[in-house]
């Protein structure tokens, strides 16, 4: 069982033994307001009896007590309003928090798609640089070949031309030879003519 405290009170000039759970400061202070409202009362109407004075103070306290009930209540259900508001919106919160989560999922996702894409295109770009190394290497090989059969081509004109100046002065040769042996067949006819006229003058 909890201890009692006792303590003696003066209200309006009289003491009064209190005994309570409370500590002794409260119930002075408890004392103290009502022998302040008792004297504030009686201030305002010093006529009254002790027993009108008590039931107006105890009237005043229980009003007071009335009110602050009232707006206990009044705390109390805004403080309902308030935390059924602090819990929607803390639903909301939560509501929103789990679709930026979505959302960062989906960014995630689409990260990782990109990354794979660029990786492809990554990949394609070197089978690309291979297959372009490759051909730069193809046509420098061909380029080289070029040149070669340039040079053969030049040295072959080279020789064409060799064997045409060749033919042709085989070619004039050819002529006056042909000319030389007309000319000595001329030469040949003419002396046997000869030949035969100083035989048939002798």
């Amino acid at each position: 069982m909890k201890e009692m405290n006792k303590v003696i009170v003066k209200i309006n000039g009289s003491e009064y033994p209190m005994v309570g759970e409370k500590s002794e400061q409260h119930m002075l202070n408890v004392a103290r307001y009502v022998d302040e409202e008792i004297k504030r009362i009686s201030e305002a109407n010093p006529k009254l009896s002790t027993s009108v004075l008590a039931i107006l103070s105890a009237v005043n306290i229980a009003n007071e007590l009335f009110e602050c009930g009232e707006e206990n209540d009044k705390l109390s259900k805004e403080n309902e309003e308030l935390n059924k508001k602090v819990g929607t919106g803390e639903e909301e919160l939560k509501l929103e928090m789990k679709k930026l989560q979505l959302s960062l999922q989906g960014k995630a996702k689409e990260e990782e798609d990109l990354k794979t894409k660029i990786d492809e295109l990554n990949k394609l770009i070197e089978e690309q640089k291979s297959k372009i190394f490759k051909l730069e290497s193809d046509i420098q090989s061909k380029d080289k070949r070029i040149e070669e059969y340039k040079v053969e081509v030049n040295e072959l004109k080279d020789l064409t031309k060799i064997a045409e100046e060749k033919a042709r002065v085989a070619e004039q040769m050819s002529s006056k030879f042909q000319n030389d042996a007309y000319r000595v067949q001329l030469e040949k006819i003419e002396i046997e003519n000869e030949l035969k006229f100083y035989k048939a003058t002798r």
